[in-house]
C-alpha cells in the first residue's frame, strides 16, 4: 500500500524512521493481514437483520443460514456479506419491499 508521508504523524515517521524509506513522497508498506471488524459483527447483524425481517412476516430457514422465508408468500430472501437475491412467483408479491403489505398466495 502506498501512503503519502504527509499524511503520517511526525512522532510515528521518526520512531520507525520513515523518511528513508520515502520515494516520490510516499511510504510503501506491506499489509500482512487485515481487521474488518469484531469478529462477532456477522452474527450480531444477523440476529438483528432477523429481528428486523420477522415484523414482515420472514423467518430464517433452519439449514441455510442467511436465507429467509415468507411465512404466507412464495418469497424467499438470501443475504450473503453485502448483496441480497430475492426469489419470489409473481409479482404480486414483490409488492411488499415497496412498503406494500404482502398478499396472500391465490
Amino acid at each position: 500500500m502506498r501512503l503519502p508521508i504527509n499524511i503520517l504523524p511526525e512522532e510515528i515517521v521518526q520512531q520507525y524512521e520513515l523518511l528513508i524509506l520515502v520515494h516520490n513522497g510516499y511510504v510503501y508498506v506491506e499489509i500482512q493481514g487485515g481487521m474488518y471488524g469484531l469478529p462477532q459483527a456477522g452474527l450480531l447483524a444477523n440476529q438483528l437483520l432477523t429481528k428486523r425481517l420477522e415484523k414482515f412476516g420472514y423467518a430464517p430457514t433452519i439449514h441455510t443460514p442467511g436465507l429467509w422465508k415468507h411465512k404466507s408468500c412464495p418469497v424467499t430472501f438470501s443475504l450473503v456479506v453485502d448483496n441480497f437475491g430475492i426469489k419470489y412467483v409473481g409479482k404480486q408479491h414483490l409488492q411488499h419491499f415497496n412498503g406494500s403489505p404482502p398478499h396472500s398466495p391465490p
